[in-house]
């Protein structure tokens, strides 16, 4: 075989690895590999989740059949026919109400909502035109483990999440420090945001989620509040990125004028 030849076939060889290894290039090259993983699972891998492994006799997980994102993609990254939960996602609950809320696939005028409890399966189920809700009911008792689903009747896969309602004890120790902030020489901005930092201190983001969607409802043209919701998803959420849900938020922090970077040092 001539010298050409070879140099033909190895450079053949060359491209066909080259290839097949392209999506390992791709994790690789990740700006942060230790997550590259986490956009093809539906619920990240949080410290309070350590606390809600599955037990045995737990449903397997669903599967799933991501399309392709917009603009075309040679692998799919999110299935946007899903109605991800928003809130609550791995997180712990304080009190006797839980917003709900997800992501809404085009074209989807009901949704079938269900909690259930991990220990005994007991379900509570409810119908759903739109992409929230407000519960309250048994299932918020202290102590309670729920899986949380939405199914969209599209036939994909559920969205589903779980929660834990705090013990009594870390409700009440919860409410003492609420009620010294309440107590504290605060305005009603600081009062919010020192409301939310003690919630996200005990992982209660659906809580602060809620304090901060409502301050939002009440108060739409303080930039500092969009920016606080933004960075939790931002930092406790990282997947929901890929579902556009803190992007709209700094967008309308800083058409209020403020950035959210600048405005976060600064609560």
């Amino acid at each position: 075989m001539s010298q050409k030849n070879r140099e033909l076939i190895q450079g053949y060889l060359y491209l066909s690895v080259c290839l097949t290894l392209g999506g390992m290039a791709i994790l690789a090259h990740h700006p942060n590999p230790s997550q590259a993983g986490t956009v093809f699972k539906e619920i990240s891998p949080l410290s309070v989740a350590e606390t809600m492994e599955l037990e045995e006799g737990e449903d397997e997980p669903r599967q799933q059949t991501p399309p392709c994102d917009p603009g075309g993609c040679p692998r799919p990254l999110i299935n946007r026919n899903i109605p991800h939960l928003i809130t609550p996602r791995q997180t712990q609950v304080a009190g006797d109400r839980l917003a709900l809320r997800w992501y809404e696939p085009e074209d989807i005028e009901q949704y079938t909502v269900t909690l259930r409890r991990r220990r005994d399966g007991e379900p509570w189920q409810t119908q759903v035109s739109g992409n929230h809700l407000t519960y309250r009911g048994e299932f918020l008792q202290p102590g309670t483990r729920v899986v949380v689903t939405v199914d969209a009747h599209n036939g994909e896969a559920v969205g589903e999440s779980q929660f834990v309602v705090m013990s009594s004890a870390q409700q009440e120790a919860l409410q003492e420090r609420l009620s010294e902030v309440e107590a504290a020489n605060l305005d009603w901005l600081e009062t919010i945001l020192a409301k939310v930092e003690l919630y996200n201190q005990e992982q209660a983001f659906a809580n602060s989620i809620d304090l901060l969607s409502g301050a939002i409802a009440t108060s739409p043209n303080e930039p500092q509040l969009y920016c606080h919701l933004a960075s939790l998803y931002q930092h406790h959420y990282p997947e929901l990125s890929l579902l556009n849900v803190y992007q709209p938020l700094q967008d309308q922090a800083q058409n209020l004028g403020l950035a959210c970077e600048s405005g976060l040092n600064n609560p």
